[in-house]
């Protein structure tokens, strides 16, 4: 699995969220389920974990841990109940998703009043601004085609992607390929990603570079490819 810092950033997570005694946590993409098992046995979390790999679900069941292991999409969510939980992990897969802001909608619909969403991803650590603005301008028009997240409180409906008689077979293609200002490549812009984060309804209260745990892992595993570094954010749910 692909995880700079081992079990440093998911540690220091923890810390920073300050969860009560047995919370609800959900990890989305759990791969092989180090973290839940880690969540459970050191810290006592009632763990539900999903991932979109039956193999990887498989695998995370065979450790014989008591959390609820299952497949399931971040995108959606809608068989966890709205408002019951107390954190969201998702570590090293936001990035992955094609629909992040429905992710991370769907994420902010189950947890809790003060819940805490926790992420670590790639990211541009120091964009060049014009292709930042660049980004942002292509966003604001392919947003005038797109159908926005839902309010927050209420869940995303999957039937509702596109509107079946108004958009094409192509144009629902689109809907799945959504272009964000927040992500670019696969790798996340810290300004516009926070705005997207707090505009659902987080505050986010913790964002550090973790760029040095990226560099180690990778002499280790690959070359790290150039311009991508590492973060890890905590974000709070609002009112």
């Amino acid at each position: 699995m692909f995880r700079p810092g081992n079990f440093d950033i998911t540690d220091k997570a923890i810390e920073k969220m300050m969860l009560p005694k047995e919370a609800k946590v959900l990890e989305i993409g759990c791969g092989e389920g180090e973290t839940v098992e880690r969540l459970e046995k050191k810290y006592g979390y009632r763990l539900t974990a999903i991932d979109k790999s039956l193999e990887m679900v498989s695998k995370a069941k065979k450790r014989g841990l008591k959390a609820d292991i299952k497949y399931g999409d971040g995108e959606f969510l809608e068989d966890i109940p709205s408002l019951s939980l107390d954190a969201v992990i998702m570590e090293c897969v936001l990035s992955r998703i094609k629909l992040a802001d429905e992710a991370l909608h769907e994420a902010y619909c189950v947890l809790k009043k003060s819940g805490k969403l926790f992420i670590s991803d790639i990211y541009m650590k120091d964009p060049d601004p014009e292709k930042v603005k660049a980004i942002r301008i292509e966003a604001e028009r392919q947003s005038k085609i797109m159908e926005p997240y839902p309010a927050p409180g209420e869940h995303h409906d999957p039937s509702k992607v596109h509107d079946e008689e108004t958009c094409s077979d192509e144009c629902a293609e689109d809907h799945r390929k959504r272009f964000y200002d927040f992500r670019f490549d696969g790798l996340f812009i810290k300004e516009p990603f926070i705005r997207a984060v707090e505009d659902i309804g987080f505050k986010v209260t913790f964002w550090e570079d973790r760029t040095a745990d990226l560099i180690e892992y990778t002499k280790e595993n690959f070359m790290r490819p150039e311009g991508v570094s590492y973060f890890m954010l905590i974000a709070e749910k609002g009112d």
